[in-house]
């Protein structure tokens, strides 16, 4: 038997909510199509995939991005938006899927305070960028840019698939001198099957997405893009914060990041879900101190 509830979280709040229609209709099709017709659904699944989704933004974001120095830098042509606050060594901020540059809004004034200049991108798809889709080597090739751009990059912070986005960036040539990463999948299989747990997709189907990614994008994708395996090249030192009650990436996986990266610090920490720890002045005050070093 399906939930007609779910757990969604978003900006900090995690509540019981009624399914969305949609995603209450896509989930019958997949369920009830899904086992007959896989490799059909397994090509919806292919496109969903991509699919971005922008939520309202905060009105502390709003805030934050009207006081901040706006710009637009095109990245393989595509017009991405950039803020900018302070003055100072760069510390960029990362948000994760679905998310935007806004997210930044806390750590805005405690760090520009501490004499640093504070740099968010809006990934394609996002925010202010134009589009509704966009992929893991996109948003790469996007921080790749603006650290170009507005860099040397002394520190990144990172929410959640941000994390995994700067690992794959750092190890292909992005210099980053302390990291911060927060909330971060450990590896692309994960957030697979959350994808495929959402959705309700048969075994089948999931594998049909799977194999049509590999086909895009070679077979040895899963290990090329994994957090843990990319972190664990890398020798420069880093904070990882997660919490305990984080209903859309479990704190365990944060933990394997840890693990996997030399010299790592790990702080666990407890209430704050997936989206309010962006905004805790605990959270906060531990990165202005790693940060400072």
């Amino acid at each position: 038997m399906t939930s007609d509830r779910q757990t969604v979280v978003h900006g900090g709040h995690s509540t019981q909510r009624p399914l969305p229609l949609v995603l209450r209709g896509m989930r019958l099709l997949f369920s009830r199509i899904g086992p007959v017709l896989p490799g059909l659904m397994g090509r919806w699944a292919y496109r969903l995939w991509f699919r971005t989704r922008r939520f309202p933004e905060s009105a502390t974001g709003k805030q934050a991005s009207s006081r901040a120095l706006r710009s637009t830098l095109q990245v393989n042509g595509i017009p991405v938006a950039v803020y900018a606050w302070g003055q100072g060594p760069v510390v960029l901020f990362v948000h994760g899927w679905s998310g935007r540059g806004s997210q930044a809004a806390a750590f805005v004034e405690p760090l520009t305070g501490a004499g640093y200049r504070v740099v968010a991108v809006d990934a394609p798809g996002h925010g202010n960028s134009p589009g509704d889709r966009t992929t893991l080597f996109e948003c790469a090739a996007v921080l790749q840019a603006v650290a170009g751009e507005q860099g040397p990059v002394y520190a990144a912070v990172t929410h959640s698939f941000g994390g995994m986005v700067l690992a794959y960036a750092m190890r292909h040539g992005m210099a980053v001198e302390r990291v911060v990463m927060i909330s971060p999948p450990a590896d692309l299989e994960f957030l697979l099957d959350s994808f495929a747990q959402l959705l309700e997709m048969p075994a089948a189907v999931r594998a049909v997405l799977s194999c049509k990614l590999e086909q895009r994008f070679d077979a040895d994708l899963m290990d090329r893009v994994s957090t843990v395996r990319n972190v664990s090249t890398l020798a420069v030192p880093a904070l990882i914060l997660h919490d305990e009650d984080d209903a859309s990436v479990p704190w365990q996986q944060g933990q394997r990041v840890a693990t996997a990266w030399a010299g790592t610090r790990f702080i666990k920490t407890q209430g704050l879900g997936h989206g309010r720890i962006l905004r805790d002045p605990q959270t906060l005050e531990a990165v202005v101190e790693f940060i400072k070093g």
